[in-house]
């Protein structure tokens, strides 16, 4: 629900991300533009902020202009890293009680627990900031 260009930025596998994306039925949504930290090369996972500036340089999107959704410490340090906004993630099985806490001790700006969340809260960013 939220225009504009997108893309997935992971420390999975290329061949991981094809799978899931495709059993998720999000295969279409993102296309072409998703990006393993793992075909980076060597040393270029999250925490580092590679795959992130990657994926905006796909787009020549300024990171400055760059909003991250992150469900993880390390891809927030990562995104916080490349100069990127990070909205947390906290609506995955995997996470915990005090999850969204690390998540914004490690720089995420809010946090969501669901992506219906995600519209309004890209709204209000929005307001005070060139996100478009």
């Amino acid at each position: 629900r939220i225009p504009g260009p997108r893309c997935i930025c992971s420390n999975s596998s290329a061949h991981r991300l094809a799978a899931m994306l495709k059993r998720t039925g999000l295969d279409l949504a993102f296309g072409e533009h998703v990006y393993s930290a793992k075909d980076l090369g060597e040393g270029r996972t999250k925490p580092a902020p590679d795959v992130f500036l990657h994926g905006a340089g796909q787009f020549d999107a300024d990171p400055s202009n760059v909003l991250v959704i992150e469900d993880s410490v390390h891809g927030v340090q990562g995104a916080r890293a490349a100069g990127m906004r990070v909205v947390g993630f906290t609506g995955g099985s995997h996470t915990h009680p005090g999850h969204a806490d690390k998540l914004t001790e490690a720089g995420a700006e809010t946090v969501i627990a669901r992506m219906a969340d995600l519209p309004a809260t890209v709204a209000a960013l929005a307001e005070w900031s060139e996100l478009d």
